[in-house]
This record gives structure tokens, sequence and C-alpha cells, in this order.
């Protein structure tokens, strides 16, 4: 059970946007010109971490809100971290592999905390038929995700 947990909270970074909470400060510079990319085409369906938004036909105001509520996300989730595991997060970004960061039971909780009240938020920014859905994908994902299992 406890793998579980440490598993489930080593993905909260893959779920609120990937890496990005932790990268440097000149990474996160960069990081609206790649943003100003994604809303460019915000009906195309894309490969990876955005797809869930991509899909639910958001507004400008909805994707500038969403972008906004993850960019205030991932800077909460990197006060919660060390400076060496964040370190060892950039490392495993730059080798592509799932970070083991070793966190605590405190930060363990915040992080939770954290990604609750981003989804909080987000449901706020979304409509009824955009909740209703991305449950609807939520459920095809967990059912891709057994079915590779």
């Amino acid at each position: 059970m406890a793998i579980k947990k440490l598993f489930v909270l080593a993905a909260v970074p893959f779920v609120m946007g990937g890496f990005g909470f932790a990268v440097s400060k000149q990474a996160v510079a960069e990081q609206p010109t790649f943003l100003a990319q994604d809303s460019a085409q915000p009906n195309v369906q894309r490969k990876g971490r955005g797809d869930k938004f991509a899909q639910l036909g958001l507004s400008a105001e909805q994707q500038t809100r969403i972008q906004q509520i993850k960019q205030s996300s991932r800077t909460q989730m990197d006060t919660v971290l060390t400076a060496e595991q964040k370190q060892q997060l950039q490392a495993a970004k730059q080798q592509r592999q799932r970070p083991n960061l070793n966190l605590t039971e405190a930060q363990k909780a915040r992080m939770k905390a954290i990604k609750e009240s981003s989804k909080t938020q987000i449901d706020a920014v979304l409509t009824a038929e955009q909740k209703q859905k991305l449950q609807e994908l939520k459920q095809q994902w967990q059912q891709n995700r057994q079915n590779r299992n």
C-alpha cells in the first residue's frame, strides 16, 4: 500500500503538467512560448500530458485560467521540495525517468492538498458538459491503463 501511495504521489508532477513545476527559472521563463503554441491549436488532439484539456473544447479564457491554475500549483509544489529533491527531479526529467524523491509524509500531504486545490479550481472553470466529458475521458484512460497491465 505504501508503494502505491508513493507511486501516486510520484505521479503528481505528471498530472499537474509534467515536471514543469520544478525546473529552473530559465525553463519557466521559456514556458509562455510553449503555452502560446498550445493555445494556438486548442482543438488539436495532442499526445501526452495535455490531452484531457485539448479534448474538452476550452475557450481561450478557460485555457488561460487553467494555465494560470497549473502554474500556481507548480510554484506551490516547488516550495514543498528541498533543493536536493529539485535536483533529483531535474536529473530524472533529463534522463526521462520517474523520480524517486523520498518525500516525507508532510511533503506528501502538502502535495496532495495542492493537487486537490488545483482540481477544485479547474472544475470551477469548466462547464457541466466539459466536466462530464472529462469524467468520460478519465474512465477511458483508467480502462486503457488496466488493459496495458
